[in-house]
């Protein structure tokens, strides 16, 4: 059960409210949209090869085929760039095809041992050669292509934002103490190696290990991490360590069964809101 007291609550109940009433809307900074120094780092990296390929937009369609073929048997270096133009990352020099077909053909986009004849049927049947008579600009649609694919990457950049956010705040209450904090650090005193998001730390000796996360929609992972914290707690319940989950976002208010059934094996449970009372409380700070 989660230790109210000494987080600072008269009643079980003043707790959860406090937990439930100050869910944070979202996690989400001006950052968390697009990575944009990736987005042009990876484009910017093929601009010789991109201004090449860019001269087929001024060819006719009848010729493009004879065209193409020149350019990737002057210019092999343009060939690995091809399943980019797909929204296919740069690093694939092999892509397997075809289920509907059953042939299940490799075609090879290494620019030292391509086969001239499979990059050109493999450009005409997914649409890339004509698609050169229709754009003008590969750069300016080669950076459009990589913000869609950086939207993969929203997940992870949602979960080092709330992880940042809960650092600096923690550095905060810290600072002028003798704690300090360390990022993925292994928790001593454990069967397992289990690495915390953050530990606390005393003269070296560790006091509070933190693991934090956010919710924005329902889902099995928070499932899953509830029942992985509760096992954790009950391996650091051996130790002199506190366990420490800071979770937060509106996915809660849906999923409240899974967050109370923690509440109820786990010792220390906040939000984002709760923190900065909390923290001082279980380390004594005044």
């Amino acid at each position: 059960m989660v230790k109210y007291e000494v987080l600072g609550y008269t009643s079980q109940e003043e707790y959860k409210e406090d937990f439930f009433n100050n869910l944070l809307p979202t996690n989400h900074s001006f950052n968390y949209f697009v990575n944009w120094n990736k987005v042009f780092k990876n484009v910017k990296q093929y601009s010789i090869e991109i201004s090449i390929l860019n001269s087929l937009s001024k060819v006719d369609e009848e010729d493009l085929e004879v065209e193409f073929r020149k350019i990737i048997n002057c210019y092999p270096e343009v060939v690995p760039l091809l399943p980019a133009i797909l929204a296919i990352r740069f690093k694939s020099k092999n892509l397997t095809v075809d289920i509907l077909e059953k042939t299940f053909k490799t075609y090879n986009f290494n620019d030292e041992e391509f086969d001239e004849d499979e990059i050109v049927t493999f450009s005409k049947k997914t649409g890339l050669l004509k698609l050169f008579t229709k754009i003008n600009d590969l750069y300016a649609y080669l950076l459009g292509t990589e913000v869609g694919l950086d939207t993969n990457g929203r997940k992870n950049r949602s979960g080092t934002i709330f992880e940042t956010l809960i650092e600096e705040n923690i550095n905060s209450i810290l600072d002028g103490t003798n704690y300090k904090i360390q990022s993925q650090g292994y928790v001593d005193g454990i069967s397992r190696k289990k690495r915390a998001d953050f530990i606390i730390t005393d003269d070296d000796e560790q006091v509070l290990a933190i693991e934090c996360n956010y919710y924005n929609a329902t889902g099995s992972k928070p499932i899953e991490v509830t029942n992985a914290y509760i096992e954790l707690q009950n391996e650091i319940s051996n130790t002199n360590i506190k366990f420490l989950w800071i979770t937060d976002g509106l996915g809660w208010n849906k999923m409240t069964s899974t967050i109370l059934k923690g509440m109820e094996n786990i010792d220390f449970i906040i939000n984002y809101t709760m923190l900065e009372n909390s923290i001082r409380k279980l380390l004594n700070i005044e």
